[in-house]
């Protein structure tokens, strides 16, 4: 592994960053159990599935970032990592979030009803750390560049930014949740403690979700 904490610095997303930050973003999850293996199967060709993830996650991304605040690691002036975290005081991402994101186009692809079915299954995933009383701050998403994974960027993420962003603003609770097992371990040796393991169903396909939280 090679260390490159000393070399990334992370700031807030801006506009003349989108493109490249989409490409990590839609990258880093590709074959992701949410946002790829509930549809893989609704699609005759992987070329549709690609072209349908694509739109699906350009659209959660820009759907989230519009409630939630967006940084993003840069290694040698080249877009490595992202960040995107919920504070105590932020809204919840909505319908209309979602809408004017380009939700529209994922309706087009497959139908109002196994839509709005997505948006529940989303929703459920967080219902363990919606059901924490204390005021949180709430890790939605974490990209690693793939060509750059495998190098403890997404562990440095945590330690070295995270972390401190939440404590500086007097946060002593971060919570995060994944559906995929293997990154289970992952957040366990970055100091989460596992809350909960369940099984949620989307499209007669069974998720795992994990949910963590983090006691500063």
């Amino acid at each position: 592994m090679v260390n490159t904490s000393d070399r990334i610095e992370y700031v807030r997303f801006e506009k003349s960053y989108e493109d490249e930050v989409l490409n990590v973003f839609v990258d880093s999850f590709v074959k992701y159990p949410l946002f790829w293996g509930v549809f893989e199967d609704r699609f005759n060709s992987e070329i549709k599935l690609r072209s349908f993830y694509e739109h699906l996650m350009k659209g959660i991304f820009r759907a989230t970032i519009r409630k939630d605040d967006c940084y993003i690691g840069i290694i040698d002036g080249k877009v490595t990592s992202i960040v995107i975290v919920e504070k105590p005081s932020d809204k919840p991402v909505g319908f209309w979030d979602y809408a004017v994101s380009g939700m529209a186009g994922i309706i087009a692809r497959i139908g109002i009803k196994d839509t709005l079915e997505f948006m529940e299954m989303s929703d459920k995933t967080e219902i363990v750390v919606k059901s924490i009383p204390e005021p949180r701050w709430h890790l939605y998403f974490l990209a690693v560049d793939p060509d750059n994974q495998k190098r403890g960027i997404g562990s440095g993420a945590i330690q070295d930014f995270l972390i401190p962003l939440v404590k500086s603003n007097g946060g002593n609770l971060i919570t995060v949740t994944t559906n995929s097992e293997k990154n289970v371990a992952f957040y366990i040796n970055n100091g989460f403690t596992l809350v909960k393991e369940e099984t949620l169903e989307c499209n007669a396909k069974i998720i795992g979700n994990w949910t963590f939280r983090m006691d500063l």
